[in-house]
């Protein structure tokens, strides 16, 4: 959840203007309703039931900030501590077909260079949080990872060591 969030402002994409509409209507249509129930309930309450129910509501949401800023930072740091153990970058490139994401870098004698990715590999997974995941959960397995490279797919197995990744557990969880 957290990266398609954003993914909408920071990286161009072909779609950027209708996703950022989209989203804001989504945003005002919820909005919206959740407004008329907000009204709904505190219509029949008195001055100090309202006090404490708007009090409740700020702690809510305040909890709700700071848990998906928690998410957000966790798993950018899980990403980072899986990148320098396996030994890639990737990137999201402006692509019309979805998400396809670019290896950026591979690093010499680690293990998707042994594994045979290159520089220029472009990973098919539905978002990078699904490449990640993958290689977190098949640790001590080998795993296949399809790419596209010159236009063509190929499979590529990957054997994913054990990893020191002490987040991992509350990694992607949106």
């Amino acid at each position: 959840m957290y990266s398609f969030l954003i993914a909408i402002p920071i990286y161009p994409y072909p779609y950027q203007h209708a996703a950022m509409f989209i989203t804001v209507l989504a945003i005002l249509l919820v909005g919206s309703a959740t407004y008329g129930i907000y009204r709904l309930i505190i219509w029949k309450m008195n001055i100090r039931v309202k006090t404490i129910f708007h009090s409740f509501l700020k702690i809510v949401v305040i909890l709700i900030v700071v848990l998906f800023l928690a998410e957000m930072t966790v798993s950018l740091i899980t990403e980072h501590h899986v990148n320098t153990q396996i030994g890639f970058n990737c990137a999201t490139p402006e692509t019309p077909k979805g998400e396809i994401f670019l290896i950026t870098k591979v690093v010499s004698g680690k293990i998707m260079d042994n594994a045979g990715i290159k520089p220029g590999d472009r990973v098919q997974m539905a978002a990078v949080s699904d490449l990640y995941r993958l290689l977190i959960n098949n640790q001590g397995k080998e795993v296949a990872i399809a790419i596209l490279r010159d236009n063509k797919e190929i499979n590529i197995k990957v054997r994913v060591p054990k990893l020191d990744v002490p987040l991992a557990s509350v990694s992607f969880l949106f």
